[in-house]
């Protein structure tokens, strides 16, 4: 009987000690719901309700100083059909961006795989190695044009001291070489990120792991390949859609080296849309330029992000 009389009562206790942490859960959810609504409204207020405002622009005739007349899809089907511009943009946003990150993934990569050795100085380098990533994006689009230069850029002096050429090279007046001028300067900027991140990721690594293929007589390339290579894989995943993400809507570096130019050669869609925008009044119609460049980077993201989420399972 008595053990009857305290098994009730524990269960008793339980059902209340139940209902209790229950009632405590609840509060608590409701108490992170309350100090997550100042930071839901900052996201509505700069995220959302600029997107909405965009979208909406898009639709409309819109010029400056001009009341904006509501047009539907007019501004979606001239981008499609009657600008020419608009292909050329879209490949040198491709091409820009894709050899940009290819680029510094594998001088990212070069200087992780150094930095991570016992080298004389390394922590002088690991610091020196940072001010092209710390310094600001103007200084260095300046630095580059001046550098590339046809008249006074230290590359055509270097160029023509060695013989390599004998007439300074136009490097900014043609659109393939404007191109690959902008496609170094990016990378100059961007690989320092690439390489601390990898630096990071390669002092993760367990030195088991290379002990063990050393003992199976595996050499160095093996080693990157079977070991390092796999093990950084969902690192450089992540910040691959990271730069990319950043490289689509790198404008500083593009406007000050080329302003977009020669013709529209080195155009990028956030380029294009703001000389459609401030220079050429149709606020309209880079609004609807900007959403159609949309699809590109989500095909994008859209191909890597399920091999995060592979990786993260495996």
């Amino acid at each position: 009987m008595r053990r009857l009389a305290t098994r009730s009562l524990l269960t008793g206790r339980g059902i209340w000690t139940g209902l209790l942490s229950r009632d405590w859960r609840f509060a608590r959810t409701r108490l992170a719901i309350l100090f997550a609504l100042p930071l839901l409204a900052v996201l509505v207020g700069l995220l959302a309700y600029p997107m909405f405002s965009a979208a909406l622009m898009s639709l409309q005739d819109k010029s400056l100083g001009f009341a904006p007349v509501f047009v539907g899809l007019r501004n979606y089907v001239e981008i499609f059909t009657r600008d020419p511009a608009v292909r050329e943009v879209a490949y040198n946003t491709v091409i820009y961006a894709a050899a940009s990150v290819a680029l510094k993934v594998i001088s990212g990569l070069a200087m992780a795989l150094v930095l991570n050795e016992a080298i004389p100085a390394r922590n002088f380098f690991r610091g020196w190695l940072l001010l092209p990533w710390i310094a600001p994006v103007l200084v260095t689009a300046l630095t580059w044009r001046w550098m590339f230069d046809q008249s006074s850029g230290v590359i055509n002096f270097v160029l023509s001291e060695t013989g390599l050429v004998k007439i300074p090279l136009a490097w900014l007046a043609t659109k393939d070489t404007a191109r690959l001028a902008l496609i170094v300067a990016n990378v100059w900027r961007g690989f320092p990120f690439f390489g601390i991140t990898l630096l990071a990721g390669l002092q993760s690594i367990p030195q088991e792991l290379y002990e063990a293929a050393e003992m199976d007589g595996a050499s160095v390339r093996q080693r990157i390949r079977n070991v390092t290579l796999p093990w950084l894989e969902p690192l450089i995943t992540t910040i691959v859609i990271l730069s990319t993400v950043w490289t689509f809507n790198d404008f500083t570096l593009v406007w000050v080296m080329t302003n977009g130019g020669p013709g529209y050669g080195t155009h990028l869609f956030v380029t294009y849309s703001f000389w459609l925008a401030f220079r050429g009044s149709r606020v309209g119609y880079a609004a609807a330029v900007t959403f159609a460049s949309l699809p590109i980077v989500l095909v994008f993201i859209g191909l890597l992000i399920p091999r995060m989420w592979k990786e993260e399972d495996v």
